[in-house]
């Protein structure tokens, strides 16, 4: 699949396209396990129970007419995973590593569960959340050694912009221009 921008205007919408059944064996994988759900609903464990094919795809169809039943009726559901997919920093796949940086980029992170390489056999809230905390703690410390603001403890002490200003930290000190 693929995003791309709509317009120039940051709160537009992307265009996402999930190219979904793009590939051959997409359509024949879904084609196969209709075959196979519909043989496992023809046994006799569940003749009084399944009263007819459900969908409208009738009993007996070509493989040409199940692919167009499932183009015209399958979707994109439930917990989408891996679409922005996390691997090694070195690995030439994936698009974020470890620190979830998107890889060629500088700066950016992706903080979801499209960094889990695999759908989890679970919901994927507790693994977002791991995820969350992860990113937090990695963002704190990337941020950890920059003067981000300073903080004077006493009231009657005023910094003008342009002034130089010396700040301990530990057993260093630094110069500052704000």
């Amino acid at each position: 699949g693929s995003v791309s921008l709509k317009s120039a205007d940051p709160f537009e919408h992307p265009l996402i396209d999930p190219a979904t059944l793009s590939s051959q064996f997409d359509r024949s994988a879904l084609r196969e396990a209709l075959k196979a759900s519909s043989r496992f609903l023809a046994t006799t464990a569940w003749k009084d129970y399944v009263i007819e094919s459900a969908g409208g795809l009738p009993d007996g169809s070509s493989d040409e007419e199940i692919d167009e039943y499932i183009i015209q009726t399958a979707i994109v559901a439930f917990h989408g995973v891996g679409t922005a997919a996390m691997s090694p920093k070195n690995a030439s796949y994936g698009v974020v590593d470890p620190d979830l940086l998107v890889k060629g980029a500088v700066g950016l992170r992706v903080i979801d569960a499209s960094v889990l390489p695999h759908l989890p056999s679970a919901h994927t809230q507790a693994p977002v959340y791991i995820v969350a905390e992860r990113a937090a703690d990695l963002i704190k410390t990337s941020w950890k050694d920059r003067l981000d603001f300073v903080v004077f403890q006493q009231s009657d002490v005023f910094v003008d912009r342009g002034q130089d200003i010396l700040v301990e930290m530990g057993n260093s000190t630094s110069s500052y221009v704000l």
